[in-house]
């Protein structure tokens, strides 16, 4: 495939897994082990920028509203729960090993995590009280995806459902959840010097398609979020599961 068709690809997968529950480091992790992209901080950070600006106009509002009232309940349940994700993120980064043979297995574990807001029993849990400890656990499972395969808008809407967070309002503070991520990861790596010096326009188009794309994927996922139907995914990372499992195995 020439690069052209390669970054097309790259985009669309980036702007639809990014923003539905199935992993998209995953998902172009395996697209590099079946040949297609390569590994490259440039136009992982690039793609990234896409689909934050997606969240950022898609949710403008709440963004807005973030910035001029930073000492509201929802910015602060916002940063609180930044900071799990944060140390997880470090952690992972500069400690634990390449996991990318675990790619099969994170895949299963997104699936199982998905299935507990169905298989745990209802607690009736306000989700107003007791919001800085929630706002931690939140986090805490945000910060799994730094793995490859598990699902950082999965284990969000998964943490914020068990937290009782109304279905309606879980799509709003998932995807809001990944503008400090974001942000966060790309000032690393600029500052590292890992991307500045292997930037190309060549991945232009996929940061176009992956904007498009991305503006797809977060209605559709806000639509069957509200509807409570979060399964649907689990048995897609568990296809996807076996899949990884047959194609790095062989």
């Amino acid at each position: 495939m020439n690069d052209f068709l390669s970054n097309i690809l790259l985009g669309f997968v980036q702007g639809m897994t990014e923003f539905l529950p199935v992993s998209s480091s995953g998902h172009l992790l395996l697209l590099e082990k079946c040949g297609i992209g390569e590994p490259s901080t440039a136009t992982n950070l690039l793609l990234h920028c896409a689909t934050l600006l997606v969240v950022l106009v898609q949710f403008r509002k709440q963004v807005w509203f973030c910035c001029r009232h930073p000492t509201s309940p929802q910015t602060k349940f916002l940063l609180i729960a930044s900071l799990p994700t944060a140390l997880s993120a470090g952690l992972i980064r500069y400690v634990l090993p390449d996991l990318g043979d675990f790619l099969p297995t994170a895949f299963l574990l997104t699936s199982i995590l998905l299935l507990l807001p169905y298989l745990l029993p209802k607690t009736g849990a306000d989700f107003t009280k007791g919001r800085g400890g929630k706002a931690l656990f939140v986090g805490t499972m945000q910060g799994l995806a730094c793995v490859s395969g598990i699902s950082r808008s999965g284990m969000t809407a998964m943490a914020l459902l068990l937290a009782g967070c109304p279905q309606e309002e879980c799509s709003s503070y998932s995807f809001l959840l990944s503008v400090p991520v974001i942000v966060g990861s790309s000032v690393v790596e600029l500052l590292t010097g890992s991307a500045v010096n292997t930037l190309s326009v060549s991945v232009i188009p996929a940061c176009i398609v992956a904007t498009f794309s991305g503006f797809l994927a977060i209605r559709w996922f806000s639509g069957i979020l509200a509807k409570g139907k979060l399964y649907y995914f689990s048995i897609y990372t568990f296809l996807l599961s076996v899949l990884s499992f047959f194609l790095l195995f062989p």
